[in-house]
């Protein structure tokens, strides 16, 4: 942004302060370029790539817009302070999410998206013209290395009834309809390389392996009501993967992180990710989650249960039975156990170990073992004659008592809770004889010997808690008799 053109952007808005307060009109404009100034942009548009100009009718289309940042070079997603309107008579509708809902009859109607004082308009052609068939996998090729996925945005032929022909990205209604078929370019039988999931009308490839494939797509026809399914579109799935390892889901510098000496607690759960680091185009490297698409295992699943979370970012391991080890297994490619359609569907986890043959250089793998400990103590709960402790914080007492009776309880890591007063590994530090003194054979109880600060250091596996009471003088009872 020019200097001339800062001073006339401080200029107007310095006028518009001072008129805004009397003005509706100036008040909106004021909140306007406020708008337009905290997003540092200058113009905005509907992405090019992105963005259909023909929709079927009864269905809808989620637009977008983006800004033109300040420099003008970068651009910028807007999601906020946009108002969507339509043209005057359009049948269709717009929401004020973008959310253009078209109408059950043909029209040419005008999008337009207002930010600020800044606005864009889109010409849309609300077509007639009935879907067909899926005629190209996607609108611009499609490049994906194995264990990662990418979107497709499919391509179908709508007909008119005079029999013409409009070639455009699939409707949201149809994509959600389809059927993949994927096979193996070599042999043609059924393929596992790959699969394509269909979620919030977006289809997503995802490679499993490395290698060609062919996949078509069936759909009903809604132009001759068969069903009809797509020509051969031939795909590559690229390998590019140079090494694969394990790390906790806990750790967010993913090209350092390592998986060595770890442990989970019984009946506690350990996230686990699988990571895999890729050669790029440009001779650069990098590295990517790769857990939804990875396959898993384990050793011995009486030791403890592994499973996806359920956005597949993570394998959570639950240990079971403590003093055990539970060898985990990822790999990425064609592994050598047998695999079932709703896994590659769903995700793998297996119950047994997943290995690469060793001749296979379509197939990385790694392992961690995992050591399952006892359920560890986190912290202590402490009473006093049936008064709540805290940490470290004396208790006033108005009354002093002849004797103090503490309950120490132990909380776990598994979210248990055992009562650990006359446990012998429980440690009382009386600090303080003066005052209180032990009661012999009765773990935690004290005789009361005079006023003044008790002080009691409990110790259990490796948790403190120190017991602090104020003990007042003791309050003397006038004797009264009768004269």
């Amino acid at each position: 942004m020019t200097f001339k053109s800062i001073c006339s952007l401080v200029f107007y808005s310095l006028l518009l302060l001072l008129t805004a307060c009397s003005d509706p009109e100036n008040e909106t404009d004021l909140v306007d370029l406020f708008s337009v100034a905290s997003l540092d942009i200058i113009a905005i548009d509907f992405p090019v790539e992105n963005t259909q100009d023909i929709v079927a009718i009864n269905t809808f289309v989620d637009y977008e817009i983006e800004g033109l940042k300040t420099n003008g070079i970068n651009t910028i997603p807007i999601t906020d302070h946009i108002r969507w309107s339509l043209s005057a008579g359009a049948v269709s509708r717009i929401d004020q999410n973008g959310r253009f809902s078209s109408g059950s009859v043909a029209e040419t109607v005008m999008v337009t998206a207002q930010v600020g004082y800044l606005s864009t308009s889109l010409q849309v052609t609300v077509s007639a013209a009935k879907f067909d068939r899926v005629i190209q996998l996607s609108n611009a090729p499609v490049q994906v290395n194995m264990c990662q996925q990418q979107q497709i945005k499919p391509l179908g032929s709508y007909l008119n009834d005079d029999g013409t022909e409009e070639i455009r990205l699939l409707d949201n209604s149809i994509i959600n309809s389809i059927t993949w078929i994927i096979r193996n370019a070599e042999d043609d039988s059924p393929s596992q390389r790959a699969y394509i999931a269909t979620e919030n009308n977006v289809a997503m490839l995802q490679a499993l392996e490395a290698g060609n494939v062919i996949i078509q797509a069936r759909a009903i026809s809604l132009s001759s009501g068969n069903e009809v399914t797509s020509d051969d579109f031939n795909q590559t799935l690229d390998h590019n993967l140079n090494s694969l390892k394990l790390c906790l889901k806990s750790e967010t510098d993913l090209a350092s992180c390592t998986l060595s000496n770890a442990s989970v607690a019984k009946d506690n759960v350990s996230s686990l990710i699988a990571v895999g680091n890729y050669q790029a185009a440009d001779g650069s490297s990098f590295n990517r989650n790769i857990s939804a698409f990875s396959k898993w295992g384990i050793d011995n699943v009486s030791n403890a249960t592994i499973l996806f979370s359920a956005d597949r970012k993570q394998l959570d391991l639950t240990g079971n039975i403590a003093g055990t080890t539970a060898n985990i297994s990822v790999a990425c490619g064609n592994i050598e156990q047998f695999v079932l359609d709703s896994e590659i569907k769903n995700g793998v986890v297996l119950s047994t170990d997943v290995t690469c043959d060793s001749s296979n250089l379509n197939c990385l793998r790694a392992t961690a073992a995992i050591n399952i400990t006892e359920a560890t103590v986190t912290s202590l709960t402490v009473t006093a004659n049936g008064t709540a402790l805290v940490d470290n914080t004396a208790l006033n007492l108005a009354l002093r008592p002849a004797k103090i009776v503490f309950n120490v309880t132990a909380n776990f890591s598994d979210n248990t809770s055992q009562d650990i007063t006359t446990d012998t590994n429980v440690i009382y530090n009386n600090r303080n004889a003066l005052v209180i003194i032990a009661i012999a054979g009765s773990p935690g109880q004290y005789t009361v010997r005079s006023n003044g600060n008790a002080d009691v250091q409990i110790i259990y596996q490796g948790q403190v808690f120190t017991a602090l009471i104020t003990l007042p003088i003791p309050v003397e009872v006038p004797i009264t008799g009768t004269p």
